[in-house]
């Protein structure tokens, strides 16, 4: 797969392969014109050696010496040294850095947060195989259970409407609120945090590509419950308390709660994503 992938040319490439092939045409011409190792006789040639020299009789008509070898011709000069000026003048196509990457998204069809997905073109898909999910510390792909076929998903901490700390990364110390979870790949969209760039086309010919900023999913440890009252992060606790109902019957429920204050964590709906900038306008 790898050698396939390698003798397989670019689009930057392709003029530089143009000018290599002209500078090889040139290199081939000029060695064609040069002098060979044998003297042209008229009838036959042989090459030279001290033992023909001095055994064989030299002929009559090689009195006036070997015949004229023409030289290179101007052409085949200028056309090696186009070639040449074409493969190293030819401008190379510098790729963008990770850095700079990682934070925009190009090509999006929609301004909305992009749902986590696996791209089975990536090079580290490839590198990773068909039947590795999870590749040097990174989740490429979606856990499949090989007996079942179904997708394998996370025990989430949070849930959608819990209100978190953020504990690393360049948002560190900013409290939020978690708006979605996606359990298939273990992440988050929280509100107000890990923005990043979309640069979206328009999908039809009365509209216009724009760049807008949203909220990209992050992993779910990279959070911590938030205690609103005491203002402290810290982990989360389950308790079960039984519950009696309205016929009398008792049911055992589940409670959580933060393991920092010990207060219960209240169950809330999340609130509905808008984009930043009407966020601003009402916030004006």
């Amino acid at each position: 797969m790898s050698m396939s992938r390698g003798l397989r040319l670019r689009r930057g490439a392709s003029g530089t392969a143009a000018a290599g092939f002209v500078a090889l045409c040139g290199v081939l011409s000029l060695l064609g014109h040069t002098r060979p190792g044998f003297v042209s006789s008229g009838h036959a040639e042989a090459p030279i050696t001290r033992a023909s020299l001095q055994t064989s009789p030299r002929p009559a008509h090689a009195s006036a010496g070997p015949q004229a070898v023409k030289g290179p011709t101007v052409a085949s000069i200028a056309l090696a040294m186009t070639g040449v000026a074409l493969t190293f003048g030819a401008p190379r196509r510098s790729r963008p850095s990770q850095e700079q990457s990682s934070a925009v998204i190009m090509h999006a069809r929609s301004a909305k947060p992009t749902t986590p997905a696996g791209s089975p073109k990536n090079k580290r898909r490839i590198r990773a195989g068909r039947m590795r999910p999870i590749y040097k510390g990174r989740q490429l792909a979606v856990r499949v259970n090989p007996k079942t076929n179904k997708p394998v998903r996370y025990k989430m901490h949070v849930m959608p409407g819990d209100t978190v700390q953020v504990m690393k990364g360049k948002d560190q110390g900013k409290v939020t609120e978690v708006l979605r979870i996606y359990p298939k790949w273990n992440k988050i969209l929280c509100l107000g945090v890990n923005y990043c760039i979309k640069h979206v086309r328009p999908q039809r010919e009365d509209e216009v590509g724009q760049r807008v900023q949203v909220e990209a999913p992050m992993h779910s440890s990279w959070v911590m419950h938030y205690d609103e009252e005491e203002e402290v992060a810290g982990l989360l606790g389950v308790r079960f308390r039984k519950k009696t109902l309205k016929d009398g019957s008792e049911i055992v429920k589940k409670v959580r709660y933060n393991k920092s204050t010990g207060n219960e964590i209240p169950v809330r709906a999340p609130s509905k994503w808008i984009p930043v900038l009407d966020r601003v306008e009402d916030e004006d």
